[in-house]
């Protein structure tokens, strides 16, 4: 049943797929948008807001943009989180049974009604621009979620917000990645629970991998990979924090370091003693069998957490009589892992 019952809705204005549904999709979470209103703000506040959210839309005193904003966002965050519900637990829950308050520090915690409902609520979070809407849901996971018009960037913008290295990186990249870099430190503090209260150099971007949009952010001691996109005139972030541990994608440079020291611990097991090099030939010059394939192939998979065709590539190679070397080898796991689908496909945790 439609959310809006009988309420005449704007046929122009739905719930919209965004660059970040298929990533969210291959995580375990949902993500909407929404381009403006569906209908009246007033008729859609008294369909999906329950009594405690409508009592803070009446009484709220801000300016009229930050109103709709407010409402707008708490729409979209709501069917992101009808949409999981529905789909990992088979509930079907109306607006207004979904509930989203803000925590101590600003950000909204998700609560179901009735309060008897034993289903945990999932994790959400907001972010609105230029009359759009977005929000990110996922259980047992905190996440981070952020968009900005690119035309909204000031003009001494890139010296307030990045560091000298920072603007070394960007330096090399097209306009639109100092927007898409201030979202993922805008994504990280959301999804950490903070925002950005520790400041805007706290969170510093050491790498950026601009074929696949991920943008890699150091705070306090640890690195997190954050998803950016571009749309039109609009950018992306998005992340998921889950258990404690952040799901990043390796770069291409960690797989290899990962595969250069896995190859040099079962080496020591097979007395080889030479260097081993990303031009390293696995069987003509490591002396690899068709055992000593699968054992290292099973140990890549059980390291990734995600099942690869190995099968396939090992028989191509036999096929075409060749050698497969190191760096064919990373390019293959990276390939594979760009592609991966499910909740942990793909991904290493990092404590």
């Amino acid at each position: 049943m439609s959310a809006f019952g009988s309420i005449q809705r704007d046929s122009s204005v739905t719930l919209m797929p965004s660059p970040l549904s298929a990533w969210a999709e291959s995580a375990g979470a949902v993500c909407c948008r929404m381009n403006g209103f569906p209908c009246d703000p007033n008729l859609l506040a008294d369909q999906i807001l329950s009594p405690g959210e409508k009592t803070d839309w009446l009484s709220m005193r801000a300016v009229e943009k930050r109103r709709r904003e407010w409402l707008l966002g708490r729409y979209v965050a709501k069917e992101a989180v009808r949409e999981l519900m529905e789909k990992r637990l088979g509930l079907r829950l109306a607006p207004a049974e979904i509930e989203i308050a803000p925590d101590g520090y600003g950000c909204p915690q998700v609560k179901i009604k009735p309060d008897g409902q034993s289903a945990k609520p999932p994790q959400v979070s907001i972010a609105h621009s230029d009359g759009t809407a977005m929000a990110l849901a996922a259980f047992d996971a905190d996440v981070g979620i952020d968009l900005e018009k690119l035309d909204r960037q000031a003009e001494d913008f890139e010296s307030i917000a990045f560091s000298a290295d920072e603007r070394k990186l960007l330096a090399a990249l097209p306009a639109e990645w100092a927007l898409r870099m201030w979202c993922a430190k805008e994504t990280v503090g959301k999804a950490l629970g903070r925002g950005l209260s520790a400041g805007l150099l706290a969170f510093r971007v050491s790498s950026v991998e601009a074929s696949t949009g991920f943008i890699e952010v150091e705070f306090d001691g640890k690195s997190f990979s954050v998803y950016t996109a571009r749309e039109s005139t609009f950018v992306f972030s998005a992340m998921i924090y889950q258990q404690g541990a952040v799901l990043m994608r390796p770069s291409r440079q960690e797989i290899m370091d990962y595969l250069l020291q896995k190859l040099s611990e079962l080496a020591q097991d097979w007395d080889y003693t030479d260097p081993i090099r990303p031009e390293s030939l696995l069987f003509t010059e490591l002396g690899y069998g068709s055992l000593e394939a699968v054992v290292l192939c099973t140990a890549i998979q059980e390291h990734y957490q995600t099942p690869m065709p190995f099968a396939e590539l090992l028989a191509e190679i036999g096929q075409q009589q060749r050698d497969l070397s190191i760096n064919e080898l990373t390019d293959f796991v990276d390939t594979h892992l760009t592609g991966a689908t499910g909740p942990d496909a793909g991904a290493r945790r990092i404590q």
